[in-house]
């Protein structure tokens, strides 16, 4: 069956069908420059058809249906006068008739000034490009040297210069090679570069090959720019020119999303820190400003929800981060309660360990990560350096959560620390406490959780049209509908395991991290503070330290298990007792320093007490003369000799009375009869009789 403007070949050629008539139809050749309708018979077309030699062809001018122009555009106009010329012909039935169509012709060049050649023309193209008007528009692509680069030698194109002097410098293949070597080292690559920067080295360099061509004979700015616009492609410049990390990060087309990695609820977590925009004061004293504070965030990925948290002044590092994540594992009701926030889990349910963990590669260190993989059965995953787009979400959420409070109070960041003459320190006007601001973001965290509306939340096709953008509604909605339950853990256990850890030495006073010493009845029964030589102490073992207290370490003693031993502090190092650890280390720093002056200070005086030595020795070998009796007779007059000189030691330290008369002896109080003993305590028992069994 055939229909209007179908498109058939026949002998290689393209035949279009122009109308369908009662016993005939019309066709005519597409590529056929001098071509014509012409009437077929349908049963030659069917017995054709039958023998294959006629089959089905794509039309080639199938993109004309879809163009479109402008209706204020000069092309259009032109376009509609040329259709407006042809339509008395092919609006009459007898267009298609070879004599009729004749006379159709001639009326319409009478009418319209125009050549025959001309009308033909048009209702050629017509005819074989679909019989529409877009038919009727010039193939400028097919123009000659359409697109081609062209070469002038002699003289520059365009329209001569109305100011300045000369007429200018053609673009040549010497000129290109130039334009290319300047916008290839200045141009395509991460210096930022202005383009007028490149185009007076361009200049330079032509000089060098020219060095008698005047300055009016150089070619222009706008002849490079148009080059470096030509030459290059669109994201070829935009990807030269800017850093690697800055394009992958910032610029680099997104083609997905992460909720759409994210199977469920719990199956992938993101944290990361930042430094909030906001100065702090004393919660007891509010002249006093202690910074800006430190908020941590774990974000569950596919709800949005957060799922842990931790907001304090310490620097982001592995021991603050992992404080955030044991708090993604727990029960966060005892926290919001601290601050008069009441909730229940069922409003904040993230409780337990999640399948994936996406954390920057400073916050996770290889034997916590060991315990996380091994224990907790958790993937860990680290970005690319710089890549923080690849945690998008967690980033997004710091701008969220600050937006809340920024608008309202003073102390927040703002530019420089003193913007004009006569303002105030925007530090100055601090007086948020850190109560004060923890209680701020729970609440907007809880409000986020529970009732936020998300309006970009990009859905996934399964999640029911009422399941609100909540990130309640839609965890809830992942935990019954998506991937499996979080995994329980015991959240004392994970506070320990998380902690970071450094390596110990053990010897008979005890473990010893850092030069603070530590013990535990464990250690005792194990022998390994024992003095003696037969012990055997084991090397390379770890204990993980909490950075808020120096009193406890827990020691693992055994590489190949997670299991522990408490350890606490001995009398050695009692000194460091109730200290943290940064109050250790700052204390064991100022003695460091002490013990330094004072060895500068001894040092002379050392060397002082070895002069007076060896003066002594001196003048005592110089006393010295050989004396008459062997050495054997010496030998056997020391005992004597020291006879001697014990009683001669005796008398002159003997006590003589020098006073004169009757001393008066003082009334003398027993201490015995008071109710405390003031006797010197006596530690022999505690320190050398037996341990008690």
């Amino acid at each position: 069956m055939l229909r209007v403007n179908e498109v058939f070949s026949f002998e290689g050629e393209l035949h279009r069908v122009l109308r369908l008539d009662k016993d005939c139809f019309y066709l005519i050749d597409i590529s056929n420059t001098k071509g014509l309708p012409r009437a077929e018979a349908y049963r030659v077309f069917e017995a054709l058809a039958d023998t294959g030699e006629i089959v089905r062809a794509d039309d080639p001018y199938m993109y004309l249906q879809s163009l479109s122009l402008p209706s204020d555009s000069s092309p259009l106009a032109k376009l509609n006068e040329k259709y407006s010329t042809i339509l008395p012909i092919i609006e009459d039935a007898r267009s298609l008739d070879k004599k009729a169509r004749a006379l159709l012709i001639l009326k319409i060049c009478e009418e319209t000034k125009k050549s025959q050649s001309t009308i033909y023309r048009l209702l050629r193209r017509y005819w074989q490009r679909g019989q529409t008007k877009y038919a009727l528009l010039p193939d400028y692509g097919q123009s000659q040297s359409a697109g081609a680069r062209r070469n002038f030698t002699n003289k520059k194109p365009g329209r001569p210069r109305i100011f300045g002097v000369g007429n200018g410098v053609a673009v040549t293949d010497e000129v290109r090679h130039l334009f290319n070597k300047v916008i290839d080292k200045y141009l395509l690559n991460d210096k930022s570069h202005q383009i007028k920067y490149a185009y007076r080295k361009f200049q330079d360099a032509y000089l060098f090959k020219h060095p008698n061509a005047p300055e009016y004979d150089i070619p222009t700015y706008r002849q490079f720019y148009y080059h470096y616009q030509t030459e290059t492609q669109m994201s070829q410049r935009i990807q030269s020119r800017a850093p690697e990390n800055i394009f992958n990060k910032d610029i680099k087309p997104v083609r997905a999303t992460a909720t759409e990695q994210a199977l469920g609820p719990g199956s992938r977590y993101e944290i990361d820190a930042t430094i909030a925009d906001i100065y702090l004061v004393d919660d007891t004293d509010g002249s006093i400003i202690l910074g800006r504070p430190t908020i941590y965030m774990v974000i569950d990925v596919f709800s949005r929800m957060v799922a842990g948290f931790y907001i304090g002044y310490d620097n982001p590092s592995y021991p603050v981060a992992m404080k955030a994540l044991a708090c993604s594992f727990a029960s966060k009701v005892e926290a919001c309660k601290q601050y008069g926030i009441n909730i229940t889990d069922a409003q904040w349910p993230c409780i337990g360990v999640p399948d994936v963990v996406l954390a920057d590669r400073g916050e996770l260190m290889s034997h916590q990560a060991d315990y996380l993989i091994d224990a907790l059965r958790l993937r860990l995953e680290t970005p690319p350096p710089g890549r923080g787009d690849a945690k998008g979400i967690v980033e997004r959420s710091f701008r969220a959560r600050q937006a809340v409070f920024k608008k309202y109070v003073p102390g927040v960041v703002e530019g420089n620390k003193i913007k004009k003459h006569g303002e105030r320190d925007y530090r100055l006007e601090a007086c948020l406490s850190k109560s004060d601001f923890v209680e701020i973001l729970l609440f907007s965290i809880v409000a986020h959780n529970t009732q936020k509306p998300m309006e970009k939340y990009d859905r996934g096709p399964d999640i029911p049209d009422d399941v609100p953008n909540i990130p309640l509604a839609l965890w809830n909605w992942g935990i019954s509908n998506r991937t499996g339950k979080l995994k329980a853990v015991d959240f004392k256990v994970a506070q320990i395991k998380l902690l970071p850890r450094h390596p110990v030495s053990i010897s008979d006073k005890g473990v010893k991290l850092w030069g603070v010493t530590y013990t535990s009845s464990q250690l005792l029964a194990s022998g390994w503070m024992h003095r003696s030589k037969s012990v055997n102490r084991p090397q390379n073992l770890v204990a993980s330290y909490d950075l808020g207290s120096a009193n406890q370490i827990y020691l693992y003693f055994d590489e190949e298990s997670h299991d522990y031993w408490v350890c606490d502090l001995t009398s050695r190092s009692r000194e460091f007792k109730d200290m943290t650890w940064y109050q250790v280390w700052e204390r064991q720093a100022i003695q460091k320093q002490k013990m330094a002056e004072s060895q500068y200070d001894y040092a002379p005086v050392e060397r002082d007490l070895d002069k007076l030595i060896e003066e002594k020795v001196k003048a005592a070998k110089l006393r010295y003369s050989s004396p008459a009796k062997s050495d054997v007779g010496k030998i056997r007059a020391i005992k004597g000799n020291k006879r001697d000189a014990i009683q001669q030691e005796r008398k002159e330290m003997a006590l003589t009375d020098t006073k004169t008369g009757k001393d008066q002896s003082a009334d003398i109080i027993p201490l015995s009869s008071l109710e405390n003993d003031y006797q010197y305590p006596d530690f022999t028992p505690e320190l050398f009789d037996k341990d008690d069994e």
